[in-house]
């Protein structure tokens, strides 16, 4: 799951004064974006954001919004969280703002940091979410190409990936996406990129769907590098089936595939665990993360389960000119070492269990109107529905703008036809800021007549 896909058109008007001349307002803000990016950048209601702190975001005239995206799962541990913005500052001081692949004292102390916390003896860092995604494609390939008899070696190592998938907006990152209106601008390599349905809860799923792909492509088990999916959907909410995970790894096992999991939005406590794959008990060969990696700043890793995996990659195949930038590794380093007591973490599990009620409530006043699409921990999707049960695109639209007049900040994403509003607070709101955010949702709900 890598940098996602929030894309319908701008909600409303700009929360903000007039444009002046000669000024810099919010509205000059919004309108100049408009003249001069491409209409696919605005894809949210134009809230101009000019700083956030914790659980809120504020714009220039002080006017403060409770936050149910964190910068898209960026901000888990809040936004401008202190140690972060003084790791950034200590380091800027410091006069090393980039170094490229040489070596530094902070990019040890950071891989240092993800191998303690996490247990992943190695790792790869990149600066997104989609280049983690094609560091992990290669990786595979070249391992899958090292175990395989010298005359099989030269065909494509295939990569297994789900239908609904979201990975990130590269090439290899969308080929091995599961969504075909985010790849239709991209040429078709259906002998190296095999999709098969989302092994999701309580739907029978098991991997004779995998060999029934792969003979379709004229491919076997053997010519797998990698299967690659997510614990929970990005773009769907659905979630995995814990058997059929573990079946995916006894698989992947069998035939010398690396089992990769993206965790891109789903890391760092916002399931109410270090990372999702935890409450299946399914552990992945290589791990992405990204976002809340770093709480701020771009930087994203591969973490590799086992040193053996990355030993066929030629030396400087997975280097990248940003992959080491001192000031976002300062940044990661400080955000890591607030996970490493995991108060954060079962926190969040607290207020995951909240939210799940707040939204149940919601849902139990209209059953038939408003619908819960998933939850999962401080990741959420909701949906207002008409008479007939047929997900409301409109509605669900007023209801974000009606959040946003209200004083709730919410994102709403081009998957399930604009029709879902995902909800994403950082990990680390309060009891008291997650109950407000629930009092402005229902009452957005309720004039937005998602009723």
């Amino acid at each position: 799951m890598t940098a996602t896909h929030e894309s319908p058109a701008f909600l409303g008007p700009t929360h903000a004064s007039p444009v002046q001349e000669g000024g810099e307002g919010d509205a000059w803000v919004v309108e100049t974006l408009r003249r001069h990016e491409p209409a696919t950048m605005h894809t949210q209601h134009p809230v101009v954001w000019d700083r956030a702190a914790g659980s809120r975001v504020y714009n220039r005239e002080g006017r403060s919004w409770l936050d149910w995206t964190s910068g898209i799962l960026t901000a888990n541990a809040g936004h401008a969280r202190a140690e972060v913005v003084d790791a950034i500052t200590e380091q800027a001081r410091q006069g090393l703002l980039h170094a490229y692949m040489f070596p530094t004292r902070v990019r040890a102390r950071t891989v240092r940091a993800l191998s303690e916390l996490t247990g992943f003896p190695q790792s790869v860092l990149y600066t997104t979410g989609a280049e983690a995604v094609e560091g992990a494609l290669k990786i595979s390939s070249r391992h899958a190409m090292a175990r395989r008899p010298r005359s099989a070696a030269a065909r494509p190592s295939v990569v297994v990936s789900f239908e609904g998938a979201f990975h990130g907006r590269t090439l290899g990152a969308q080929l091995s996406g599961g969504l075909p209106a985010q790849r239709d601008w991209a040429p078709e390599l259906d002998e190296v990129f095999v999709r098969v349905p989302y092994p999701g809860r309580g739907e029978g799923w098991n991997t004779e769907v995998i060999e029934d792909a792969l003979r379709k492509a004229g491919a076997g088990p053997e010519d797998v590098a990698c299967v690659v999916g997510e614990i929970y959907q990005g773009s769907t909410l659905r979630q995995i089936d814990p058997e059929a995970a573990r079946a995916l790894r006894e698989w992947c096992t069998r035939h010398g595939a690396l089992l990769i999991f993206d965790e891109i939005q789903s890391g760092f406590g916002r399931t109410g665990a270090l990372f999702a794959y935890e409450h299946i008990g399914v552990r992945p060969d290589l791990l992405l993360v990204a976002k809340g990696l770093s709480g701020s700043l771009p930087i994203s890793a591969v973490l590799i389960g086992d040193e053996r995996f990355a030993a066929n990659v030629r030396p400087g195949e997975l280097t990248s000119t940003h992959s080491g930038n001192p000031i976002s590794l300062a940044a990661a380093e400080a955000n890591l070492a607030l996970y490493a007591d995991g108060r954060i973490v079962a926190e969040a599990a607290r207020r995951g269990r909240q939210l799940a009620e707040g939204l149940a409530d919601w849902a139990a006043r209209l059953p038939a109107r408003r619908r819960i699409i998933g939850t999962m921990g401080l990741i959420a999707g909701v949906a207002c529905t008409s008479e007939d049960g047929a997900l409301d695109p409109g509605a669900s639209q007023r209801l974000a703008a009606e959040c946003i007049e209200r004083g709730l900040l919410v994102c709403v994403p081009s998957t399930l036809g604009g029709a879902m509003l995902k909800i994403m607070p950082p990990v680390t709101t309060s009891e008291d800021e997650l109950a407000e955010s629930l009092a402005l949702f229902n009452a957005a709900a309720d004039a937005a007549q998602c009723s």
